[in-house]
């Protein structure tokens, strides 16, 4: 009988392949069937296709993910491959003479070639902001800004800081030498013995002697004149003349002449800044109206008051030479001359500084 090439109905059919498992021990299953069941509407509904499965013994381990060790050339590679064995695999190197990649399969390198030389392409360039600006932990608004320049990963970061908050004293520093202090005039050189002194007019400190002793002038009897029969109202004994000094000072007079002193007269013995008439009279040896030979002693004496540190009291300004006249000065005369002598006179001119 012909066939008819022309098919009658064509079914599609969808089929699930299920293993079925058998227990242990149990014989292995050799036949399987295939259940088509055709629907009156024609579709395939379901078809099951029963096959026999059997268990396996466990197989090999799978590769071993790979663990980066680092860079080595060629000749440490080959090296390698002579120590490393089965418990190092997926050891992976770089070798640094070709760029290639080196993993240990357990027993031999696989190697993937020029796996680090080709370079990825250039990522997008940041976007830089300015951030917060803390001192101390406390954010600082004010004055502060940030300045970024550059392209290509090359960038400029220039930072505008405020002016930063007073902070707390900071320790004592180590002592510094007061010879090169700047609180020190440093054009007045030190002598020895020498102390600091307060100079007002530059405000700073500057050496000075230490110790201030007093000058003092004397004038000897050898230096006093001898004479008798004396009628004249003023008789001159001599002149001192103290050099200029570099310090203000007033004068401190003592000492004393013998003079002979007949009834009715009555001589003084004056000692005057100068001038020998109109100086002012810093020191006077006092007629205390003895008769005959008496001991006329200086004292200091001064027409103004004054106090420590004033202008009062005839004071020598510093820089400046002072003259002093001595001279018998007769306040009261009858017709009898009188005279005088040396013998143990002195004349004693201290020098007493005012601060």
């Amino acid at each position: 009988m012909a066939t008819n090439p022309d098919p009658i109905e064509k079914i599609t059919a969808e089929i699930e392949i299920h293993g079925i498992p058998q227990a242990d021990g149990a014989p292995p299953m050799t036949t399987s069937y295939l259940h088509v069941k055709r629907r009156q509407d024609g579709a395939a509904e379901r078809a099951v296709l029963g096959l026999p499965a059997y268990k396996g013994e466990p197989g090999e381990p799978g590769p071993a993910g790979t663990i980066h060790q680092g860079e080595r050339d060629t000749a440490e590679l080959d090296a390698l491959a002579l120590v490393l064995d089965r418990q190092h695999t997926g050891y992976a190197y770089r070798n640094t003479d070709t760029d290639d990649q080196y993993v240990w399969s357990g027993e031999v390198w696989v190697i993937y070639h020029d796996v680090y030389s080709t370079p990825g392409p250039v990522g997008p360039a940041p976007t830089m902001t300015p951030g917060v600006l803390t001192i101390d932990g406390e954010p600082v608004d004010d004055g502060f800004g940030v300045h970024v320049g550059g392209s290509g990963g090359t960038y400029t970061v220039g930072i505008d800081l405020p002016p930063s908050p007073q902070g707390d004293p900071g320790p004592v520093g180590p002592a510094g030498p007061v010879y090169t202090s700047v609180d020190v005039d440093q054009t007045v050189s030190p002598s020895d013995g020498d102390t600091l002194v307060h100079n007002a007019t530059t405000g700073k400190l500057e050496w000075a002697p230490s110790m201030y002793g007093i000058e003092e002038f004397c004038v000897p009897p050898g230096e006093f004149p001898e004479a008798s029969g004396i009628s004249g109202g003023r008789y001159e004994f001599f002149t001192v003349v103290i050099p200029a000094r570099d310090y203000d000072y007033r004068m401190d007079i003592s000492g004393g002449v013998d003079l002979n002193l007949p009834f009715g007269n009555h001589v003084d013995v004056e000692v005057r800044l100068g001038d020998p008439e109109t100086g002012r009279l810093v020191g006077i040896a006092r007629d205390d109206a003895s008769q005959g030979w008496s001991r006329k002693w200086f004292m200091s004496f001064s027409e103004d008051a004054f106090e420590p540190g004033t202008t009062g009291g005839g004071i020598v300004a510093a820089g400046t030479e002072a003259t002093l006249y001595v001279a018998a000065v007769r306040k009261q005369s009858s017709f009898l001359s009188w005279g005088l002598r040396r013998d143990f006179a002195q004349l004693r001119v201290r020098l007493m500084r005012v601060m």
